[in-house]
């Protein structure tokens, strides 16, 4: 989700009476959460679309893909963002887009996001790019490439050095140009051992307002169901989800605890008509 530290001109007068709580909330949120405008509801490591647009890791499965995911950041319906995605491949090329909003008009956003990336057997790399805008503005193709736009390049890439054993690394916001990015994305490393059922670790770099961040994971996958849970640090909290295949369609469930802010609840589902991996 994306997150934005508001100036004071961004802070209006509230028209309800939970106007206030909304802008705390928000600006809670910009010192705890990451910028997740395509967010998906899959373990750390999974290569689907949404992660393509969110990670820059291309899937190594060739076909046409298209998804959509919601978030309910701690139950507040007023901090929800909802995300559609396409996706596409010809022989080693991967291509993706999607559009999301996050949050209420008076304070929310507008996310355009392409990825373009390409996949050999036993690694990918791709690199997507991001702009923002406000949502109380009419939004028209020119505010993608005006000056003053929130425009961000990042690029991610993944290798199986070993049967079973994938490692990744992605920098979603190497560089930003307009408009400061909602939060500062940094350098995140993983690695997964394991096909079906797996155990992973991930270890984020550290911003300006923090130390990082390292997660465990564990992923226990019986066909058609996975079901994960995943512990992280700064603070110490853990994720769940779930994951059903029907055919051509996943759909999945997850639920990320806070100690202090509560659950934030994600739904996903996604449509592809995989016709292999690639040569």
């Amino acid at each position: 989700m994306s997150t934005r530290i508001l100036a004071p001109s961004r802070i209006r007068s509230p028209r309800r009476p939970d106007g206030l709580l909304l802008v705390l909330a928000w600006l809670v949120l910009a010192a705890v959460a990451h910028a997740q405008d395509f967010a998906g509801t899959a373990p750390a490591g999974d290569r689907d679309l949404m992660a393509l647009l969110e990670h820059a890791l291309p899937p190594s499965e060739r076909g046409l893909a298209a998804a959509a995911a919601s978030t309910r950041w701690w139950g507040l319906r007023e901090l929800e963002t909802r995300a559609v995605a396409l996706g596409g491949s010809t022989g080693a090329l991967r291509v993706a887009t999607g559009l999301s909003q996050t949050g209420a008009p008076e304070l929310g956003w507008t996310t355009l996001a392409l990825a373009v990336g390409g996949v050999t057997p036993g690694a990918g790399a791709a690199v997507r790019v991001v702009t923002r805008h406000d949502r109380d503005q009419p939004w028209s193709p020119a505010l993608a490439v005006e000056p003053r736009a929130s425009l961000a390049l990042g690029a991610g890439a993944w290798l199986e050095p070993a049967p079973g054993v994938r490692v990744w690394a992605s920098a979603p916001q190497m560089r930003a140009r307009g408009q400061p990015p909602p939060l500062d994305r940094t350098l995140e490393l993983g690695v997964r051992a394991g096909r079906g059922s797996a155990v992973w670790c991930t270890l984020r770099a550290p911003r300006a307002s923090d130390d990082g961040e390292r997660a465990l994971g564990l992923v226990l996958a019986l066909s058609p169901f996975e079901a994960w849970g995943e512990v992280r640090d700064a603070p110490l909290r853990g994720s769940a989800g779930v994951r059903v295949s029907v055919g051509v369609l996943r759909v999945g469930a997850r639920a990320d605890a806070h100690p202090v802010l509560g659950e934030t609840l994600r739904a996903a589902i996604e449509w592809r008509s995989s016709v292999g991996s690639s040569p």
